[in-house]
């Protein structure tokens, strides 16, 4: 359960736990129980950082922080397993969470869920699911004086800057060290907030030129990682006299941490897989009608019943013991989102559900040649996307090499990349002007570079060659270079260059490809169903 999927909102479907308050043909018996029906796996939390995550009120109390307000709505949702933020520290800085880290430290545990007394940093890394981090004003406030009687900073310009380049090396090497002990764990660092809003006007340019160079050196300290960076700034600003309402003092109120912790929530709900995404599949026949199948969720006195919604409408309810669900009389050529929503006997419902959106008027196509195959799924979502295609004789060939021009034309279709220049190579006019243009697009976005003048389309593409395009490809729509956070775990890439090492990295650090007994076999020749799986995996990174 580690990987990005875009399923719920922030506030886990209350919208549709409100329809569900009463559902006509599903009868309970009277609430023995308040324990809802889930599909969740709670999770571990791990905060790190300042006074900000340790809860520091403006009056200089410790009370409840961002990180505390985070855990609390998880638990609400059943959905946390533990929470601590003993490594959270008043006046914490980003090299101090980097000592802790080389040091692998061991502190007082303070949150929720935790067995003992105290915890070692580098194991409870391990066993988080999600880390939020939020450090590096500290790093400059030293250098940022106010003078209380007359309201007049003093400004060391010089050492802040240097302390803000510091603060995106120093997180560069936080990440790194957090991914190498656990590279699944999804991690979240706080943007900063403008601390000093009561200042006068005049040295408000200056102040917003320099938070917004802290936040961005903690942005490039995340480059290259999956990482994602909470912006604050503009939520503390729509009520500054509501979330900062001691002017002698720059911490939040509790209203302010709670709408810095749903900043997090937001995307926690939006980036986690809190349900995994084969819990629904659907299968669409006959253009208008959708059979809906899913894993059955767990309760403490078990599952009654099923309700199916169609968007926010109820479309149907079953039981406990059924796990599929018809719809017929659909529109063709729409998208539809469903949703099932769990039921126990006390009428508790589950608050985060599997969804899934389908689009009708798209007949599926069978190609008997993968029926049997492990890519069969892939090839079938890369063929429904549009990215590949099967052979004029009604077969996939999921076996076959790809040349260089197929995996070209298979990364600009998956992205719908188009130009109106033509490719300088001289060896591609054999191909139909589709293709010509479709090799010209993977060009013009630095996908693909040639060599003397030549493209070599018809040339078999190695996996490590693919690696390399889809680096290109990522860095291309994301518009920045991609560094290594972790590098590759295989043993048979060594003698690669850096770019193609970095680009078998990201692979693997994007959980896309695997390799086989530690071994990426970066020579073997890419196949349909293997490209088919790599396009699929890398779509998330590729929009």
């Amino acid at each position: 359960m580690k990987k990005a999927m875009k399923k719920l909102s922030l506030l886990f479907v209350f919208a549709l736990v409100l329809q569900l308050v009463a559902i006509p043909g599903l009868s309970f018996a009277a609430e023995t129980d308040t324990e809802a029906p889930t599909w969740v796996t709670p999770v571990n939390y791990l905060a790190l950082g300042d006074s900000l995550a340790t809860g520091v009120t403006p009056d200089s109390k410790l009370g409840n922080g961002y990180t505390d307000f985070i855990a609390e709505a998880l638990k609400s949702k059943k959905a946390l397993n533990s929470f601590n933020k003993g490594f959270s520290y008043p006046g914490y800085t980003t090299s101090d969470i980097l000592k802790d880290l080389q040091a692998n430290t061991t502190k007082p545990v303070f949150g929720i869920g935790n067995e003992g007394d105290t915890a070692e940093l580098h194991k409870s890394i391990t066993g988080a699911d999600i880390i939020t981090i939020s450090a590096g004003a500290n790093d400059i406030l030293p250098y940022f004086k106010v003078d209380a009687a007359t309201g007049v900073p003093a400004v060391d310009l010089a050492k802040i800057m240097t302390s803000i380049q510091q603060v995106g090396v120093n997180y560069s090497q936080i990440l790194k060290a957090i991914y190498t002990i656990n590279p699944d764990v999804q991690v979240y660092i706080m943007g900063y907030y403008n601390p000093f809003p009561q200042l006068d006007a005049k040295y408000q340019p200056q102040i917003a030129q320099l938070i917004n160079g802290l936040n961005g050196a903690i942005k490039t300290g995340l480059t290259g990682t999956t990482a994602t960076f909470i912006p604050t700034a503009e939520k503390i600003a729509e009520n500054y006299a509501a979330n900062l309402p001691n002017p002698q003092n720059i911490h939040l109120s509790e209203d302010g941490y709670k709408a810095v912790s749903d900043l997090f929530n937001q995307k926690l709900v939006e980036n986690y897989p809190w349900v995994s995404k084969d819990t629904l599949t659907t299968v669409v026949s006959n253009k208008t009608t959708v059979t809906l199948t899913w894993k059955p969720a767990s309760d403490n006195t078990g599952v009654a019943g099923y309700a199916i919604y169609n968007g926010k409408e109820l479309v149907g309810q079953v039981t406990g013991g059924i796990l599929t669900y018809e719809i017929g009389n659909l529109e063709e050529n729409k998208a539809y989102t469903f949703t099932v929503v769990a039921l126990d006997a006390s009428g508790n419902m589950s608050a985060v559900n599997p969804t899934a959106t389908i689009t009708t008027g798209i007949t599926p196509v069978i190609f008997p040649d993968i029926q049997q195959h492990w890519a069969k799924d892939y090839i079938t979502q890369a063929v429904a996307a549009g990215i590949v295609k099967g052979y004029p004789d009604g077969t996939f060939k999921p076996e076959n090499k790809i040349t260089r021009a197929q995996a070209a034309s298979i990364i600009v279709n998956a992205l719908k990349l188009k130009t109106d220049k033509a490719a300088p190579f001289g060896d591609i006019g054999i191909y139909a002007a589709e293709t010509q243009a479709e090799i010209a697009a993977a060009y013009q976005y630095g996908i693909i570079k040639g060599s003397n003048g030549k493209f070599r389309p018809t040339e078999y593409i190695t996996r490590a060659q693919l690696a390399l395009m889809l680096k290109r490809t990522v860095e291309s729509v994301s518009g920045n270079p991609y560094t290594v956070a972790i590098p590759a775990p295989f043993t048979d890439i060594a003698h690669y260059d850096d770019e193609t090492k970095t680009a078998i990295s990201m692979l693997a650090t994007f959980k896309i490809v695997s390799g086989s007994e530690g071994k990426f076999m970066p020579e073997d020749t890419a196949k349909r169903g293997q490209a088919a799986k790599i396009l699929i995996n890398s779509l998330t990174y590729l929009k």
